[in-house]
């Protein structure tokens, strides 16, 4: 059959591969992947120009330098181009400090060269294309001899030194440190066991500071940040910053810098045995700080307060906690109701979180704590200012916020405090704007009753129009929850305007358009009053006007509504006047 000799020829194949030994396939440097699994590996995966991890090297341990070397290391890479090797006598370079660096595949891997500074003053040069593949790893060997040598091997590719440069002042390499170029990223493999090269360098463990032992010192004694022993009181103190009140939302926001201050018999330490430090601060610092809340928080202050703070010991064990810009919103509800000459006080209650197990712990105000300076020029953003701040404790029977621990329970406010900030409108500001043109509407009016014709129309409308527009700017200010004097004012203001313009038609009318009909007796009879007239301060009637207003009494009519609104509308601005504060 067709298919019996591509069975037969599928069977030799299958045999002939089971009988060749097992092997991995290795690249053009006959490096296999499976023997770089011996080798430490650093990858460079920023783009960038730069030193940025420096290794030591081991010149007393390196088992391959042979008679007349003083150093003698390999290592691989696989990159693209840009194999950055640096070579240094420090691990602190300056832009112009004399190194090695030697740079394979330059260029878009087109040469290779050995410059005596970084990125500078190039001594050797190689045009050898394509040394460096991502697919393969690139074996490099580099030797410096006793004889000021410096030579650069790429094994498997050719037995002759790559790049050479004999320098009359050789360098003492104790470092080395590996970078690439452009978005380029590459993987070196180095100290692998294989080729016999397993302890060239390793990763630079500088000795630890005085300031790193005690940190870790720190972090030991503090017991995961568990609560100190016996502690039962927190002392603070504040300065406040800026406060901002917003009426219509009964928000206040307030800034402040806050410092609390308490001991920890844990975290101290002798002076002598850490460099003669007597205090410590750092931000990798972990102990036990409190919890401080905000019980009347709203918005970002609900929960835990403290975001950003500052931690400093003292070698006693007294411990400095500091937040200089401390924001905290709290509701403040306006009970006064008496716009714009509100003198409220909001309160800020602080306590601190702690669980049901856990003691309490009391805020102890420590008026005289510097270094912060008293509660003094205060920023008031809005249009209150602040009169005077307080700090009283807590207790149980204070009418104040309930407490609850994360499982609902009513905890005891006792040690919790209130910081209370008493604030006033700045009211000499609404007078100038708010006071000063209901006064103008006022003489506006009265003035209306001695003006005849389109003048006093003229004054009577301005009146509205100046009310009209005060009502509506004063929306933006005053608070909605209820209606406040001053707004009633306004509106005795505007009712009376709209009085006097029908007054002012009503009066045009009679004179310049009185009725046909006569008068009657009884209007004749008051019109004709002595006392009413003299109330009203009109003349008396005499003969000539008595005939007068037989004939004509519309006219004298008018002036008698005249009179007698005047004396009406000057009451009003009177009571309301009282009423409103003005």
């Amino acid at each position: 059959m067709n298919y019996i000799p591509w069975l037969i020829n599928s069977a030799l194949v299958l045999c002939l591969c089971l009988a060749l030994p097992a092997h991995t396939a290795a690249g053009r440097y006959n490096i296999s992947f499976a023997q770089l699994d011996s080798c430490a590996s650093y990858t460079i995966r920023e783009a960038g120009y730069a030193y940025r991890d420096f290794f030591m090297v081991h010149t007393l341990d390196n088992n391959q330098i042979k008679g007349k070397e003083r150093l003698h290391l390999k290592f691989y890479v696989l990159t693209s181009m840009d194999a950055h090797i640096l070579l240094s006598v420090t691990n602190r370079l300056r832009p112009n400090d004399r190194v090695y660096e030697i740079v394979i595949g330059a260029g878009g891997n087109t040469f290779s060269a050995i410059r005596t500074a970084m990125g500078l003053r190039r001594v050797s040069t190689n045009q050898d294309r394509n040394l460096l593949s991502v697919f393969e790893p690139t074996p490099i060997e580099i030797v410096q001899t006793q004889d000021a040598e410096l030579f650069v091997y790429i094994p498997g590719f050719k037995t002759e030194p790559l790049l050479q440069f004999m320098d009359a002042s050789p360098l003492t390499i104790n470092y080395i440190s590996f970078s690439s170029f452009g978005t380029n990223s590459a993987r070196w493999f180095y100290d692998c066991s294989f080729d016999g090269f397993d302890k060239e360098i390793s990763k630079e463990t500088a000795a630890l500071s005085v300031e790193q032992l005690l940190l870790a010192n720190l972090v030991f004694q503090g017991e995961n940040s568990s609560v100190p022993v016996n502690l039962t009181t927190i002392g603070f103190h504040f300065q406040a910053r800026s406060i901002a009140y917003e009426q219509a939302n009964a928000l206040l926001s307030t800034r402040m810098h806050l410092m609390l201050h308490w001991q920890d018999k844990r975290l101290s330490w002798d002076p002598e045995d850490f460099g003669q430090l007597k205090s410590f601060e750092h931000p990798l610092l972990q102990i036990w700080t409190p919890k401080l809340t905000v019980l009347n928080g709203a918005m970002d202050s609900l929960g835990e307060a403290l975001k950003a703070y500052e931690l400093r010991v003292f070698s006693d064990g007294n411990v400095t906690l500091s937040a200089s810009n401390l924001e905290l919103s709290s509701w403040c509800v306006d009970s006064a109701r008496n716009w714009p000459k509100e003198r409220i006080e909001c309160n800020v209650e602080l306590g601190v979180l702690r669980q049901p197990s856990e003691s309490n712990l009391i805020l102890n105000y420590e008026r005289q704590r510097s270094p912060i300076a008293p509660n003094e020029h205060v920023n008031t953003p809005s249009g209150w200012t602040i009169v005077g701040v307080s700090v009283v404790n807590l207790g149980n029977d204070t009418d104040t916020a309930c407490r609850y621990s994360d499982q609902g329970r009513l905890q005891t406010m006792t040690g919790d405090v209130s910081i209370g900030f008493m604030l006033q409108r700045n009211s000499a500001f609404y007078m100038s704007v708010f006071y000063m043109p209901l006064i103008a509407c006022e003489i506006f009016i009265v003035l209306s009753f001695v003006l005849r014709s389109t003048r006093r129309s003229a004054l009577i409308l301005i009146a509205i129009l100046i009310i009209s527009w005060a009502l509506m700017y004063i929306t933006r200010h005053a608070s909605p929850h209820y209606v406040p004097a001053l707004m009633s004012g306004y509106k005795v203001v505007m009712i009376v305007s709209c009085y006097c313009y029908v007054l002012h038609i009503c009066i045009m009318w009679l004179e310049c358009y009185p009725p046909r009909s006569k008068a009657p007796a009884l209007l004749a009879t008051l019109i004709n009053s002595n006392l009413l007239r003299c109330v009203l301060g009109l003349r008396y009637a005499d003969a000539n006007e008595y005939c007068d207003i037989q004939e004509k009494p519309w006219p004298h009519l008018a002036k008698i509504l005249n009179n007698l609104s005047f004396i009406g509308v000057c009451i009003a601005f009177g009571v309301m006047t009282v009423t409103s504060g003005v």
